[in-house]
């Protein structure tokens, strides 16, 4: 028996909250940053925009939407995802992205990338105001 997929809404309040939630976020962990991020900070940024646009690319191959703005910064673009994952089709988290992959693996699992990333984001930030 294969688990009920999440309606395409709740996978867009996933990806707003782990973005730009209260708590926990990768908008709070920046807002904790006092002056320029460190470059570990900045390669995290760098390395979760790309993911977001090869993720959204994909997506975009296989449902027909449209792919993510070219220049998006990393808040415009998340912006962006979570109207893009509000507005997809139930019927396209079940499309397959490559053998055993969905659309709606990939988006969970890119939620769990984006809380990863504002974890390690900050981590860095608090060493950055101990130092």
């Amino acid at each position: 028996m294969s688990p009920v997929p999440l309606p395409p809404a709740d996978l867009a309040r996933l990806l707003e909250g782990a973005q730009g939630g209260p708590r926990y976020s990768v908008r709070v962990a920046l807002a904790m940053i006092d002056g320029q991020p460190p470059p570990r900070v900045a390669a995290l940024v760098s390395r979760l925009t790309a993911s977001k646009r090869a993720l959204w690319g994909r997506i975009a191959d296989v449902t027909g939407t449209l792919p993510p703005p070219d220049d998006a910064g990393l808040t415009r673009l998340a912006e962006w995802e979570v109207g893009a994952a509000g507005a997809l089709l139930p019927e396209h988290l079940s499309l397959w992205v490559e053998p055993g992959v969905t659309v709606e693996n990939l988006l969970l699992e890119h939620v769990r990338e984006v809380v990863w990333t504002a974890g390690m984001i900050a981590t860095y930030g608090e060493r950055v105001r101990m130092a």
